[in-house]
């Protein structure tokens, strides 16, 4: 187990038991052992003390809780009869006293409750300190310190081509996402161009800069961007500046409620939580109280159960329920969106435009307690405003969780006639690992409006959310699941009488039969579109293959089968096809074939129905740039790497991984990174020749989401030699000479053996040789000549002077 006070004591126990072993000698010629063996609080008596202890005593002891090393030697005084220590070595041992000023001298017999033994044979301290002196040990989970990312520069273009021809028409289209990342962010631009049809030219999708700070957690944007909000208010698209919470940069952070397991340990004891009777942590632990915080890992409702059993096998049990949700953030935790700029409408339609209006919205979440976390969201626009306050409440923390919102808009359009409106929610949610429920409900006055209301055509046919009602839930059934959902809602249309309510009911059913077959089934009806129901059946083959045949009907039709064979593509790189087709709308069918490789992804195929036969391609992958390098890679979604060797055919780890082999540049880029997390990338060494020289074989790479890292590895091609010494007359030196080596900033020196052979590791960049012969002393100068290849060579060098010793 990581021991705080043991990793403390690391960088003073060296000093410290040098110093213990000087003190140990001098306390040796002024205490009289035969006095006394042993000291404890009722023995610090000036009747058993020789006179030459009376004075102060330095002393530098090994302090034990019972028969159990701290790991600590502190510092103490024996003075008078009374033993102190100073307050900082208390403090490290894991003793909670009074005494701030971590110099201050603390006489142990002013400690309440507190037993204590000066062994003087050992120069030890033994320490008898009840639960409520001791520090308590923290557990498991603890905040990690955040990552440290280098952010390298480069460009990153993301392109997906597709083209199709049917029923006698072709159409094309490019979509392209250019992106510029460095060490002020990252700025991106996404658009798809088309022709064919009637859509021609070229469409900007979204233009804006971001940047991350993963100490603060912030996240600053400009340009096109997307509002935040909660689950009771609507986000909408914008141009214009946001500031926000990114929890995104600490992937490691849990920022949910951490359930707290409290207790103490007479003896060392293993402590082990199990939750729903699965083991979920299990440690080691010093005696004392202590406080185990870790996450379950479970979604909703489990009963936790604390196992502590000590030094002599007794076992004590501690069993609570609780709930782990993800909607809930930790106490001191906030959340928060703020955005400014202009609405923009009709994203998806064909007249994607910009307001001129300004508009701003505001959201915030704060962590109040494990139980209960607060919400707040504001809208604000020329002719609008909007503020709403909501929660999401646990009560005593299992009993699932209870949602609720209420907001209030005032709009001064001419148009609205200066209308106001509520909107209200409620819900309640409870996972357990049996049985699940989820009801929610809101409501909507006729002039509650909102900044998504203005995104739209005024001049079509409105529909403006008046009721919502939902309800699911669902049901383990062995090694399957039952579930049912309800949804009803009512609008207002063209601003008259709301309408009558429209609801959809659907119930589903799941089930794994023997290792292999796989059942689906579902029913539906719904007011507007009618009923139907579908019934699947799938089985696993080998070598990432599946079969699925199955049917649909729809209300008032008849019984349409349907049928899929389909070979996956792996992730690593192949091939992969499926097969496909029905009878829906007199019959229909599809062929296809996929490729993913280390350049690009593919794929291909023919579809057809009963009166017309098409064909399609597609194809997409990434181009970086980096180190004036320019890099084909398949489709880059977050972070990537781009390592280089100076090498080529070196192979590379990727999470211990072989990703693949360096080109004859010696690079080679790794598209699938995580932003924000430590991604492991190495050298193997075991597939590298002998004279490939690396100078680490492993580094981790902390890139920024959407970023690229630059990972050099050093490398050298050793040149190794077996060398033959001639002397002057061109005779073999002598076994025993002294050679020494000169090459670059080494100097040392070299045994000459038999036949004058002497060894280098490597020669590659030259070496100068001198021997030393009675009264001369000869020099020689190796390096590898053109025709040598790479490997081991043998040479034979004669000197190319000798010089008169004086």
């Amino acid at each position: 187990m990581d021991n705080p006070a043991l990793s403390l004591c690391n960088s003073k126990l060296g000093v410290r038991s040098v110093r213990a072993l000087l003190y140990l000698f001098v306390g040796s010629l002024t205490v009289t052992t035969e006095a006394f063996t042993s000291l404890d609080r009722h023995q610090l008596a000036a009747d058993h003390l020789p006179t030459e202890a009376m004075s102060t005593q330095d002393l530098y002891l090994e302090a034990f809780y019972g028969e159990r090393s701290s790991g600590f030697i502190v510092h103490a005084q024996l003075r008078e009869n009374r033993l102190f220590v100073i307050a900082g070595d208390l403090h490290e041992i894991g003793l909670t006293i009074a005494e701030t000023n971590a110099t201050q001298w603390v006489p142990l017999d002013s400690v309440a409750g507190l037993s204590y033994r000066y062994d003087i044979p050992t120069q030890s301290l033994v320490l008898h300190a009840p639960a409520s002196l001791r520090h308590r040990q923290q557990l498991g989970y603890r905040p990690p310190p955040p990552v440290e990312v280098r952010r390298d520069h480069g460009l990153l273009l993301g392109y997906d081509v597709y083209a199709r021809h049917w029923r006698g028409q072709s159409n094309a289209s490019l979509g392209t996402s250019l992106n510029w990342f460095g060490r002020y962010g990252s700025l991106q631009i996404a658009g798809v161009s088309r022709s064919g049809g009637e859509a021609v030219g070229y469409r900007r999708l979204d233009s804006y800069w971001t940047y991350s700070d993963p100490i603060r957690m912030w996240t600053w944007t400009a340009g096109d961007l997307i509002s935040g909000g909660h689950s009771w208010s609507r986000p909408v698209r914008m141009a214009g500046i946001q500031w926000r919470r990114n929890f995104d940069v600490r992937p490691d952070l849990i920022t949910l409620p951490v359930p707290r397991f409290d207790g103490s340990a007479a003896l060392p004891s293993t402590v082990e939580l199990y939750v729903n009777n699965i083991l979920q942590y299990d440690e080691a632990i010093d005696s004392g109280p202590f406080v185990l915080n870790t996450l379950p890992r479970i979604s909703g409702a489990g009963i936790a159960t604390l196992v502590v059993t000590d030094a002599l096998g007794r076992t004590s049990e501690t069993s609570a329920p609780l709930y782990v949700d993800h909607r809930r953030l930790a106490p001191g935790l906030s959340d928060f969106s703020f955005e400014a700029g202009v609405l923009r409408t009709d994203f998806a339609g064909g007249w994607d435009d910009y307001r001129e209006d300004p508009v701003a919205s505001a959201s915030w979440l704060q962590g109040i307690s494990d139980a209960f976390t607060f919400e707040a969201h504001a809208e604000l626009a020329h002719d609008l405003s909007l503020a709403g306050i909501g929660g999401v409440w646990s009560p005593g923390r299992r009993w699932g969780l209870v949602s609720t919102a209420l907001a209030y808009s005032n709009s001064t359009a001419p148009r609205e006639h200066h209308e106001s409106g509520f909107q209200y929610s409620l819900g309640y949610q409870w996972v357990g690992p049996v049985l699940g429920i989820d009801v929610q409900s809101l409501r909507r006055s006729r002039g509650y409006r909102d900044l998504a209301d203005m995104d739209t055509d005024r001049t079509l046919t409105e529909r403006w959310l008046n009721a919502q009602d939902r309800a699911t839930t669902w049901l383990q059934i062995g090694r399957g699941s039952l579930a049912y959902s309800y949804l009803r809602r009512r609008d207002y249309r063209e601003r008259l009488l709301p309408q009558e309510f429209n609801s959809t009911h659907s119930l589903s059913w799941t089930q794994n039969i023997g290792r292999r077959l796989s059942i689906s089934a579902a029913l539906f009806r719904d007011d507007e579109t009618g009923s139907g129901g579908n019934l699947t059946f799938s089985i696993p083959l080998q070598h990432l293959a599946y079969v699925a045949v199955g049917a649909h009907r729809r209300s008032g039709g008849s019984m349409e089968p349907q049928a899929q064979l389909r070979r996956t593509t792996p992730y690593d790189g192949g091939w992969g096809w499926w097969l496909q087709g029905g009878d829906a709308d007199g019959g229909y069918g599809q062929a296809t074939v996929e490729t993913r490789g280390r350049y690009l992804e593919a794929r291909a195929g023919i579809d057809w129905d009963r009166s017309a036969r098409g064909y399609f391609v597609e194809a997409g992958g990434s181009v970086a740039v980096m180190d004036r390098q320019l890099i084909a890679s398949r489709r880059i979604h977050d972070a990537f790497a781009l390592v280089y060797t100076g090498m080529g055919n070196i192979p590379v780890l990727s999470e211990n991984r072989i990703y693949g082999h360096t080109d004859e540049k010696g690079y080679l880029l790794i598209p699938d990174l995580r932003g924000w997390q430590r991604n492991r990338i190495g050298i193997d060494p075991d597939q590298l020749a002998a004279n490939v020289q690396v100078a680490e074989l492993e580094q981790f790479a902390v890139p920024a989401d959407h970023a690229g890292q630059f990972v050099v590895f050093p490398m050298a091609q050793l040149q190794p030699a077996i060398i033959t010494l001639l002397d002057q007359h061109n005779r073999e030196l002598a076994p025993g000479s002294h050679a020494i080596l000169h090459r670059a900033d080494e100097h040392r020196g070299l045994p000459v053996g038999y036949d004058g052979e002497i060894y280098l590791d490597d020669i590659s960049t030259g070496a100068r040789i001198e021997v030393q012969q009675q009264n001369l002393l000869c020099h020689y100068t190796a390096r590898p000549s053109v025709e040598s290849k790479p490997g081991f060579i043998r040479l034979r060098l004669s000197p190319e002077r000798c010089e008169a010793l004086l």
